[in-house]
């Protein structure tokens, strides 16, 4: 499965990143929309993942259960922190995972139905729980899984 996130300018705002996800390159219907904290130079916990191709990689989150880490170790972005090279800087733990504000997040991408102002912290994204829940389901046994950041 390849999962491709295109993020838009029109939606995103000084507090968050917002974009569609469409699932195996069909672009005719979006199966979900998405969520991240804004661009922050790729600082670690802060920012949004860099646009690029990644692999996904399973990954069992203490927090978030079953999920998935984005890895792409050219864009400084390792799947796990033991898979970060000696003497290399990058980020890792980059999921997908549920939450419903930017705030909730720390460099990873939350799933959602529609993005809306939600009361009481602003810009969101609404249903993550069970748009999270129906990724999962999609997904199966999380092997062989890529992904496309686009910034459109």
């Amino acid at each position: 499965m390849h999962l491709i996130i295109e993020r838009s300018s029109k939606m995103s705002n000084d507090e968050g990143t917002f974009g569609v996800l469409y699932l195996d390159d069909t672009l005719l219907a979006a199966f979900a929309v998405t969520c991240e904290q804004p661009w922050k130079n790729n600082a670690p916990g802060h920012s949004c993942i860099p646009a690029g191709q990644y692999d996904l990689l399973p990954y069992n989150s203490p927090k978030h259960g079953e999920t998935v880490v984005f890895h792409n170790p050219a864009l400084g972005i390792y799947g796990t922190p033991d898979r970060i090279p000696a003497g290399c800087k990058g980020r890792s733990l980059c999921e997908i995972h549920p939450a419903n504000w930017p705030r909730q997040l720390e460099g990873c991408v939350a799933v959602g139905l529609v993005v809306a102002d939600i009361l009481p912290f602003g810009r969101g994204v609404t249903a993550s729980d069970a748009v999270f829940r129906t990724l999962v389901a999609r997904w199966g046994d999380r092997k062989g899984l890529t992904a496309e950041i686009r910034n459109v």
